[in-house]
């Protein structure tokens, strides 16, 4: 029983380097892929852990054309009509700990970068006055109560829920056509709650695990400014709210030292349908009085994961877990992925566990568009950029350090 019981605790390990879609530039802004809060599930009381993935990331925009509307006509933009290396490479990091309260009442916090942007196709392409860099980050602190009851000898039903706070900065910079600025807009977010509730049927013996998890949305509000080299051009404020999500995960296992498991998740990316900004003016701003905005079409679709994996416990101290994953896209440049990963957990000590692993993401080719619209006051001006980007492989290495007691 032993083996199965560990299997139910190294596997998920060795396994959970597949859970990093957007490292590899696939899979919308999100960083997290299913359950990745394992780490409440731990049998023992006392558990930290602290993980770090990075993103080698490898997409080229191609077949490039930019034209700009205005009360002036249409027109098209110069410049080259490709863009490499237009997604960053991408290092994220998190930090949980898990405590028993009571013989059924736990304790997971945990601080993570939940959702990430990096988009960044340059100033030489004739799309740089739509898009030139974009960024986006996020910080995360949650907290959860999971309180388990025995329904029956060896059997447990599992409740868990708790708040999850976010703070996010976000900036997007484009070019001037006509000018050499290119002026940023960045704004931060004031601290927003969301929340997380779940369930979970548990069978430790069998290392069987089924669970349902749903996290709200979150609304944020946002203050900025526009400026460029210093010189603040305008104000600015906004709205936008990060999606939901609802996923299911089983597991179990299915002879001595071997587990599998089937997860899904979906992801309301349709809530967010473009990224808008209102241009308000200001003291010392250039334009200080000011009623205009500017907004980006983002046209996102909802966005689900598939994710199957297996795991061996080859000794007491070794654990070695793969997976298949399907990530449908959401558009844009987060086209569908096909995943594979490859991990391995190792017990250190009694109580510290080290995960290594390694995921190849084939990222399928698409096209999409960047439409952004301006208005300072005398109309909009519009600059749409349609581009195509071919199939590409894509690479994430992720370790975890686990200590439990």
């Amino acid at each position: 029983m032993r083996v199965l019981k560990l299997m139910a605790r190294t596997t998920v390990l060795g396994c959970a380097v597949s859970m990093i879609p957007a490292a590899a530039f696939a899979g919308g802004w999100s960083t997290e892929g299913i359950a990745s809060y394992d780490l409440l599930f731990a049998e023992e009381r006392f558990g930290f852990e602290f993980q770090s993935t990075y993103g080698f990331r490898n997409v080229d925009f191609k077949n490039a054309s930019t034209t700009q509307s205005s009360i002036f006509g249409s027109y098209p933009l110069p410049g080259e009509d490709g863009a490499d290396d237009i997604a960053a490479d991408l290092w994220i990091g998190s930090a949980a700990v898990k405590m028993g309260l009571t013989d059924n009442l736990d304790f997971f916090a945990r601080v993570s970068e939940p959702f990430e942007v990096r988009e960044a196709p340059g100033f030489d392409w004739n799309g740089q006055y739509a898009i030139g860099e974009t960024i986006g980050d996020t910080l995360s602190v949650e907290g959860m109560l999971s309180y388990r009851h025995e329904v029956s000898d060896g059997r447990f039903f599992r409740v868990f829920g708790g708040v999850r706070t976010m703070q996010m900065d976000f900036s997007q910079q484009a070019a001037l056509y006509g000018t050499l600025a290119a002026p940023t807009l960045a704004t931060s977010s004031d601290l927003a709650f969301g929340y997380r509730i779940g369930a979970a049927f548990e069978v430790p013996e069998i290392a069987l695990r089924a669970l349902v998890s749903y996290e709200s949305a979150v609304d944020l509000d946002m203050e900025g400014a526009l400026t460029d080299q210093g010189f603040l051009f305008t104000n600015a404020v906004a709205e936008t709210t990060l999606p939901q999500s609802f996923e299911v995960k089983v597991q179990s296992g299915v002879a001595p030292g071997w587990l599998v498991s089937l997860g899904v998740k979906w992801t309301d990316w349709s809530v967010m349908q473009e990224a808008s900004a209102n241009l308000i003016g200001g003291e010392g701003a250039l334009i200080p009085v000011l009623d205009g905005s500017t907004t980006r079409d983002l046209s996102y679709s909802d966005g689900w994961i598939v994710e199957a994996g297996v795991g061996h416990q080859l000794t007491d101290k070794l654990a070695l877990g793969s997976s298949v994953i399907w990530d449908k896209g959401i558009g844009g440049p987060y086209s569908d992925y096909y995943a594979f990963t490859l991990g391995g957990a190792y017990d250190l000590g009694e109580h510290v566990t080290l995960s290594l692993g390694g995921t190849a993401i084939y990222k399928t080719a698409d096209e999409g568009n960047y439409n952004v619209a301006i208005d300072l006051g005398g109309g909009p001006s519009v600059t749409n950029t349609d581009y195509e980007y071919d199939s590409s492989w894509n690479f994430a290495l992720s370790s975890k350090l686990r200590f439990t007691f």
